[in-house]
């Protein structure tokens, strides 16, 4: 049964707030009445109760990552669990380590109930029987057994362990193995094996998880490294931080931060990118296994991309929603604003905004955008006032506040874009609104104009006129030729307000759907692929309201 002490302390390693923890104890100690009788676990979790599986997981965390880290197959459902082995002595050294693992979680194994099996004896698991290359439903004829009530209270206790063997039998000797022997004749398949192996769409999705997770690494000194299946965040050799790998989808590594060859390799197994930043957000490079490779969609892409016409269409819809969403972002600020007279600017985005369909060259095009967004910043001056000391956006090198907290924003979101490109499986520097050169990924430019207002310009609007940023946070710079940069703990202030704009919720015009911003831009992704493939008549983009 679950120890009490054990499993508070490992709660306290995820948890810091007493108060949490305080409230767990107390979950934990409540009194169960069963029967009419009220009984307090001293042990156990409380069955039934919402947080008992959470609680279970946790406890037995430490457990399922020594099986990992010994290289053992296994599946758990609470204190339920199996262990592939490939013969009868892996087996039995799988039970001895198993029963050290429980034994330091102050657990034991039911001897009674653990037994050594293969899938030609079969085996019961969940109430699902195993026998060769079948599953099934076993029917009872006594259901007593089922419908019998626990004889003690309802906690978690240590239940059936079975650890397998798994052989295939080379010869079938049931009606339904011969069936599956004569469909294996008709596939052309080898074995059963091969057979139940599920098969690959003919051009599958190469997205992993459309709500891409970001770790972020700004802790100077600090190095990245990987212990099981966790990454580990190492301070002059001590844990700050331990993240589950499989809540990460990339890496952004700011500044002098070391990543030892461990990570580096997890990382291009499991195909996450990291991309290396300087401390201030410059881009250095990007560490990628570039498994990825869609060489038919990639020709497709580059024949649009050739293509006046068809790039230009593209190109007329992404400027549209660039113009639509900077003149919203304006509105929403102007509406309490009114003193402001965001009235003249708001009309001249309008027209920009009726020129668009009728461009007939890119060159018109980008002038169009160019007189668009002159308007629109004119409008941003005028929202933050003289105090910023913002005329006008400037890039390379930002020179002042405003357009320092600007790069950066752009920065982030440029690489979170970037990498959902490439889990959709476009070639991120052939694009179609931005011209094609050396090293600058065009398409993911592309994308990143129809957010730029109502993500990036948004948090800096918002972060200003609230006062989280002040003058105060940046480093000026010392010449005209370097740039205004953010300090440490303002940047950090940003990365935590554009992490929670990501995962704020908005109307995916498009679709319908209501979905959070990481989300919407996958969507956009998909919807340009779907473009470029022909299954969409035109791309259609994301147009706030």
């Amino acid at each position: 049964e679950i120890d009490h002490e054990v499993l508070l302390k490992e709660t306290r390693k995820y948890i810091n707030d007493e108060k949490v923890i305080r409230l767990i104890t107390m979950w934990l100690k409540a009194d169960v009445v069963y029967k009419g009788r009220r009984t307090r676990l001293t042990k156990g979790v409380p069955q039934g109760s919402p947080i008992s599986p959470l609680l279970s997981n946790l406890y037995l965390d430490a457990f399922d990552e020594t099986l990992m880290k010994a290289r053992y197959k296994h599946v758990r459902f609470a204190d339920d669990f199996i262990i592939l082995c490939k013969d009868r002595p892996d087996a039995e050294d799988a039970i001895e380590l198993t029963e050290d693992a429980l034994k330091k979680l102050r657990l034991s194994l039911n001897h009674d109930k653990t037994r050594l099996t293969n899938f030609n004896e079969g085996f019961k698991y969940l109430g699902m029987k195993f026998l060769r290359s079948m599953i099934f439903r076993p029917i009872y004829d006594d259901k007593s057994e089922i419908e019998k009530e626990p004889a003690s209270p309802p906690i978690i206790t240590e239940r059936k362990k079975t650890v397998i063997n798994p052989r295939v039998p080379d010869l079938p000797d049931t009606v339904m193995a011969e069936a599956f022997e004569d469909a294996i004749k008709d596939s052309g398949e080898d074995n059963l094996d091969s057979f139940f192996q599920e098969k690959p769409e003919i051009e599958p999705s190469v997205s992993k998880n459309p709500f891409l997770r970001t770790l972020y690494l700004l802790e100077q000194g600090s190095v990245l490294a990987k212990e099981d299946e966790r990454f580990r965040i190492l301070k002059d050799k001590v844990a700050i931080k331990v993240i589950p790998a499989i809540k990460v989808d990339q890496v952004i590594i700011f500044g002098n931060i070391q990543m030892t060859t461990q990570a580096m390799k997890f990382c291009l197994e499991k195909d996450i990118p990291v991309i290396l930043l300087s401390s201030r957000g410059r881009y250095f490079g990007e560490i990628s296994s570039f498994k990825i490779t869609n060489v038919g969609l990639h020709k497709r892409q580059f024949e649009i991309a050739a293509n006046e016409a068809l790039s230009l269409e593209i190109g007329k819809a992404i400027v549209k929603a660039k113009i639509n969403n900077s003149k919203v972002i304006i509105q929403r600020y102007g509406r309490k604003r009114r003193h402001l007279h965001f009235e003249s600017e708001v009309q001249k985005m309008n027209l920009m905004l009726n020129k668009v369909p009728r461009a007939l060259m890119r060159d018109e095009l980008m002038g169009v955008e160019g007189a668009a967004s002159a308007r629109y910043f004119s409008a941003l001056r005028t929202l933050l006032g003289d105090g910023w000391d913002f005329k006008k956006r400037q890039k390379r090198p930002p020179p002042v506040h405003v357009n320092s907290l600007l790069s950066y924003g752009y920065t982030l979101l440029f690489y979170n874009i970037y990498a959902m490109v490439r889990m959709h499986g476009l070639h991120p520097y052939i694009g179609f609104l931005h011209m094609l050169r050396d090293g600058h990924p065009a398409l993911v430019s592309d994308i990143l104009e129809e957010f730029r207002a109502p993500v990036v310009d948004a948090i800096v609007i918002s972060l200003i006129l609230r006062g989280s940023i002040k003058k105060k946070d940046f480093l000026l710079p010392r010449d005209s030729g370097s740039p205004c940069l953010l300090k440490g703990d303002a940047r950090k202030i940003f990365i935590r307000a554009f992490e929670n704009k990501m995962n704020s919720s908005i109307s995916h015009i498009p679709t319908g759907h209501h979905v959070d911003y990481r989300r919407c831009i996958d969507l956009q992704v998909q919807g340009l692929r779907q473009t470029i493939e022909g299954k969409l008549e035109k791309y259609e983009p994301m147009m706030i309201k």
